[in-house]
């Protein structure tokens, strides 16, 4: 069982920076991850699909969060904004990642979830939507 409140509560307590710098570190570890359970060609586009459907979850891209995931992925805004169109509508990414979550041990998965919690702590709040997606997903 995922410790949200420990996950949420640190990071809320992150400056943008260490936010950044923290990011940076997990992703990472999440894309060594993500390539050992499928593609390891395709596991920068899994994990920018991932992020881009997270971002999209409550339907609020908050400016803060769009400047993370460039800062973190390398990302550009409007590269960003093409793939949220992309995967938007498109729950084969979630399935295709729920198969890779259901492979991961407990440290793997607690990479991911705070990935995910990261982005969506940056604009200093998350929201119920945000919270469903990260328990549906990170069980």
């Amino acid at each position: 069982m995922r410790d949200w409140t420990r996950l949420i509560g640190k990071a809320l307590k992150y400056s943008y920076e260490e936010l950044v710098e923290e990011g940076k570190e997990t992703v990472a570890r999440v894309l060594d991850t993500i390539g050992k359970y499928s593609d390891p060609d395709g596991a920068d586009y899994t994990l920018v699909g991932l992020t881009a459907y997270t971002a999209a979850v409550d339907d609020e891209l908050s400016p803060v969060e769009i400047k993370l995931i460039g800062d973190v992925l390398g990302i550009s805004e409007k590269e960003f904004h093409g793939f949220v169109k992309q995967v938007k509508n498109d729950d084969k990414i979630i399935k295709d990642l729920t198969d890779i979550v259901e492979c991961m041990n407990e440290d793997e998965l607690n990479d991911f979830a705070s990935v995910l919690v990261g982005i969506f702590a940056v604009d200093g709040k998350i929201t119920d939507e945000e919270m469903a997606f990260l328990k549906k997903l990170c069980h």
